[in-house]
């Protein structure tokens, strides 16, 4: 099959931005191969998942307290044996876990990955799009003793990442200022895209949230949405997949905002994880020109108090975060 000369890989992307400073080039190099590896393997299996009938509920509940599907238990398994293989990951926290995992590795560069293993995987029996999600961090220095302190202490992401599972499997990765998308050739294997940064589209129309919540929020959310709905000039239009990856994957290429606030009164203060979910969409955003919020304050610079914290999640391009934090009584400074 013909290949564009000019198609690039997250081989290329890595090792091009890495070329000043390359410590922590074979770690990155090997975590990302050990993503595109579970991206391939999940892909397939999803492809066929009703035909193989691991399509259904594992009938067990996760640390969240959530229903746990047979691939959710599968793509925990496939991320966590290509990490272990990889030997160059000192622990991995995941949703599908109560307690990280520490992992043999060789690296003295290794590195800490947080992942939802499978995102949106309600999806899974409607053939809906659905995801994985992964940040990678650098470990504290020093060295926390325990594993949940090793993602406590941690810094912002080094790396984030997903894989969008639907007509075409994407792989999207946000490194050293730039957000790239790659799409995986079933031909070849391999992950290709342009070379190009990706970033928000400006004056974006699309808003993204679960309107059936909306008699729960806070009254200058509903405000907000009524705004939007009523008096905004241009007007925006409401597209909701329900699932985090397919929904911000969708704003990144066409612009948007998404949209995941506390419910009024809400004890857990909203229900995306920090670590492994809104911390990296947050990373995947600000590398593309956009930003996230919990409806107070950047997201990236919440310090987590646990491993499974929960947060609420306003992520999109930099001009309609921004309109939404004035008009709910928060707004940003320095954007």
């Amino acid at each position: 099959m013909y290949k564009n000369p000019s198609f690039r890989t997250p081989f290329d992307f890595i090792m091009e931005k890495t070329s000043d400073n390359q410590t922590e080039r074979t770690p990155l190099l090997l975590i990302t191969a050990a993503i595109e590896q579970g991206g391939r393997t999940m892909a397939s299996l999803l492809r066929k998942g009703p035909l193989l009938g691991i399509t259904g509920s594992a009938q067990i509940r996760n640390v969240q307290g959530e229903g746990v599907q047979t691939l959710d238990q599968i793509g925990q398994e496939t991320f966590l044996g290509l990490f272990r293989r990889s030997r160059a990951v000192l622990s991995v926290l995941s949703e599908e876990a109560e307690m990280p995992e520490v992992l043999p590795c060789d690296e003295k560069t290794s590195l800490l990955v947080a992942m939802d293993p499978l995102d949106g995987s309600s999806n899974i029996s409607v053939n809906a799009p659905i995801g994985s999600i992964f940040s990678i961090f650098r470990p504290p220095a020093p060295s926390s003793s325990s594993p949940e302190g090793l993602f406590l202490n941690a810094s912002s992401p080094l790396l984030s990442a997903y894989l969008l599972y639907s007509v075409s499997t994407s792989l999207v990765l946000a490194f050293s200022g730039e957000t790239r998308v790659f799409t995986l050739d079933p031909d070849t294997g391999e992950f290709l895209g342009d070379g190009s940064p990706w970033r928000f589209p400006d004056k974006g129309k699309i808003y993204s949230t679960n309107e059936a919540y909306l008699p729960r929020w806070e009254k200058p959310l509903q405000d907000y949405l009524s705004w939007i709905k009523k008096e905004r000039n241009p007007s925006m239009i409401l597209r909701y997949i329900g699932a985090l990856v397919g929904d911000f994957h969708r704003n990144l290429l066409k612009g948007g905002i998404y949209l995941y606030p506390a419910e009024a009164g809400e004890k857990t203060s909203g229900k995306l994880r920090l670590l492994y979910e809104a911390c990296p969409m947050a990373h995947i955003a600000r590398n593309a020109g956009g930003i996230a919020t919990d409806g107070k304050q950047d997201i990236l610079t919440i310090v987590p108090r646990s491993v499974h914290q929960r947060v609420p999640l306003i992520v999109g391009s930099v001009d309609l975060v921004r309109e939404f934090q004035e008009r709910t009584g928060h707004p940003l400074s320095g954007l």
